[in-house]
């Protein structure tokens, strides 16, 4: 059974982008955002921590090809850092 008719048949509503396969990916700007620092704090942090831009497998609707993109969960590890 898919992961869309599971949520729908326990009774679990699906807010509208939350199940694709893009939805795992934020862009740098967010990125930044999120964590609240600076474009030159989050580059160092990426370098030293080892996180690498990934590209999603299929890019959003309406995105152009230049927007870096990261893994929610490599985002969330940087959050949790001292």
């Amino acid at each position: 059974m898919s992961q869309k008719q599971l949520m729908t048949r326990f009774g679990k509503k699906v807010k509208k982008g939350e199940l694709a396969e893009t939805a795992n990916y934020v862009t740098r700007t967010q990125a930044v955002k999120r964590l609240q620092i600076s474009l030159r704090d989050f580059r160092r942090l990426c370098i030293l921590k080892g996180i690498y831009p990934r590209a999603p497998p299929k890019m959003p609707a309406g995105s152009s090809h230049r927007q870096t993109y990261y893994h929610v969960k490599d985002v969330g590890f940087l959050a949790h850092e001292p």
